[in-house]
């Protein structure tokens, strides 16, 4: 049901220095609904062409203000949203979108198939940077529109796209026409309020700190079950979690660590749900660099890992160890077996065959004197990521690969694994870094992400250049999606052998929120919780209104096991001390845990750091 919004007093001042405040004074049962939400980073100004900045929520926040054509990317069979349906040609080249009627934009403009027509060949037009463009000029080639009436469009595409209500129709925002069509560079505004058709409109954001949508009741599926989101960026994971506690913070979009699952079950304001974003924390290895263009030493790297271990150790047990097969275990196009290879004697035999010889100091050398010694790039806000750098580290010294970790921030690390010229290699030897759904749900994702570099984001990903890959993705293209499933088990298996990255451990979500304010969360498969949906009456728990997805939507009683992390910049597994440009994991916990005993008599210092965001995926 709907309730008004309660605030609590305490670390009110402490937390109104990393940008929270009240939602107000307890008032009459009809104030509006406020939810304030502790983002982990900020997204600029939910401009969808720059590019991202707080995976993995990136798509989902932008997506409150916007809307696809279908909903979603990560479902077989996605709902029409703006679209009403969408009919082939033979050949899968064109679609014929119909759309709903009586829809308009945030500023009361009407909303037609002149609008769908423009996005696609505005994103297509110039190769647009971001999240989105590439699906509009890589894959698929977007070549013309055609509007058959206010109502109708027709989208063609250079090859056929069998899979287009996925992608892009579940992914393309559809932006206005009447705005950008005069906009010439569309990444300059990084502080202008975005117009879109979705269920909350932008009022206000204060760059870099917070954010204030408000319901859009006109919206076609319905007012929003939520009036108002107050949405400042919290950076410090000390400070959001102590806000959760205290009640000046409704939700927060780290997930829960494991430490702290007992304290939130403890208090009765709070309550645990969990879900999935199909998340991926990865260590991706640049295949353009010597040594590492060998897949001998990327396949010995990968047995070295004990993926168990990792999980353990930075994890607490509760995620899964990741399959050599790349994708998700709950995306639709996951191999049936999956796995992982752990074995250090096959490891090092691998290299001994290979002429990698140990020198002195232990470390191997190629035959051609090049040592096996490279940089592992972390991401600075990031615990879970720091810590499993350096068991990567401390595991591949067992077969004589001397590994450095450095903590970076996300921002440098993302200029690293750009080529400072096209066909050149980025300076990069490896990262770890998170993917989220766009990685794993769409039946595309690993020609995006691992055919032969070009212009795409595989020039800027791992490099990979393996011509029997490129053959099977390429082959998969034209299938449609309900038979292409052998074609993707192939391609994950000769992934697995060329090894152009390892998937470390995959986090499921667990999130806590204030139940008293808003209990309508509900688990979105792919999304998470942090969904439009889980604003919308016919999706939310809320009165009403049934739960979205295949998942159950009601909260958890905390029982069930789900990772504590989300990979982003949030708190970890209590372990060992994490690289030396930022706090250790278990320092981090230590912090929270005080916080979250003396929550009430404790004054918390702002963020430390100034930055926000996570590596650019």
């Amino acid at each position: 049901m709907r309730t008004r919004h309660v605030s609590a007093a305490v670390l009110l001042g402490a937390l109104a220095l990393v940008g929270v405040t009240s939602s107000g004074p307890v008032g009459a049962q009809d104030e509006p609904v406020v939810v304030t939400i502790g983002l982990h980073a900020a997204e600029k100004n939910l401009n969808p062409f720059i590019s991202p900045q707080a995976l993995p929520i990136t798509h989902d926040f932008t997506m409150l203000v916007y809307d696809t054509l279908f909903w979603s990317q990560a479902r077989l069979d996605p709902e029409p949203w703006l679209a009403t349906g969408a009919e082939p040609s033979d050949d899968f080249r064109s679609w014929t979108v119909s759309l709903r009627e009586d829809v308009t934009w945030h500023d009361g403009e009407e909303f037609t198939a002149d609008d769908v027509a423009f996005t696609f060949e505005y994103f297509a037009d110039g190769e647009k940077a971001g999240r989105y463009g590439h699906h509009v000029w890589e894959h698929p080639q977007f070549e013309s529109a055609e509007v058959v009436d206010p109502l109708t469009v027709t989208l063609n595409f250079v090859e056929p796209v069998p899979s287009f209500e996925l992608l892009p129709g579940g992914d393309l925002p559809i932006i206005p026409e009447h705005i950008w069509s005069g906009v010439v560079d569309p990444e300059a505004d990084a502080t202008g309020l975005q117009v879109g058709t979705g269920p909350f409109r932008m009022v206000e954001y204060v760059p870099d700190t917070s954010y204030r949508l408000e319901a859009n009741e006109d919206y076609f599926f319905g007012a929003p079950t939520v009036d108002v989101l107050e949405m400042p960026v919290v950076r410090d994971a000390q400070a959001a979690f102590a806000g959760l506690q205290s009640g000046d913070l409704d939700f927060v979009t780290r997930n829960l660590p494991a430490p702290l699952v007992e304290g939130v079950e403890g208090n009765d304001q709070l309550d645990i749900i969990e879900g999935t974003r199909f998340e991926s924390v990865y260590l991706t290895f640049n295949t353009r660099k010597p040594v590492l263009n060998d897949p001998i030493v990327r396949q010995a790297i990968s047995r070295s890992l004990d993926l168990d271990t990792i999980v353990e150790l930075v994890e607490g047990g509760l995620a899964r160890p990741g399959n050599d097969t790349w994708t998700h275990p709950d995306s639709p196009w996951a191999h049936p077996e999956g796995g992982h290879d752990f074995d250090v004697d096959a490891a090092n035999a691998m290299l001994d065959d290979a002429g990698y010889a140990r020198g002195g100091d232990g470390t191997r050398v190629a035959p051609d004197g090049t040592p096996l010694a490279f940089t592992l790039l972390a991401n600075s806000f990031a615990p879970p990521q720091l810590r499993s750098a350096e068991l990567v580290a401390e595991q591949a010294a067992a077969i004589g690969v001397a590994i450095t970790v450095e903590s970076l921030d996300p921002a440098a690390i993302t200029a690293a694994r750009r080529p400072p010229a096209p066909g050149e290699s980025p300076p990069v030897d490896m990262f770890i870094a998170v993917f989220e759904s766009h990685a794993h749900a769409d039946p595309d994702h690993l020609y995006f992400f691992f055919h032969s570099p070009g212009q795409g984001v595989g020039a800027v990903f791992s490099g990979i250049a393996d011509p029997e890959l490129d053959a099977i993705m390429e082959e998969s293209l034209a299938t449609p999606p309900e038979d292409r499933l052998p074609q993707m088990e192939e391609a994950q298996e000769r992934f697995a052998e060329v090894v152009p990255a390892v998937t470390l451990y995959y986090p499921d979500g667990r999130w806590a929120y204030n139940v008293d304010t808003y209990d309508g969360w509900i688990s979105d498969p792919g999304h998470g919780v942090f969904t439009k949906r889980s604003f919308l009456a016919d999706y939310a728990n809320v009165e009403g209104g049934d739960a979205a997805g295949d998942e159950e939507a009601a909260p958890t009683d905390g029982d069930e096991e789900a990772a504590p992390t989300d990979g982003a910049d949030e708190t970890a597994a209590p372990v060992a001390a994490g690289g030396d440009d930022g706090p250790s994991a278990g320092l981090v916990i230590a912090i929270v845990a005080g916080l979250m005993a003396v929550a009430a008599a404790v004054a918390l210092k702002g963020p430390k750091r100034n930055r926000a965001g996570t590596v650019e995926d």
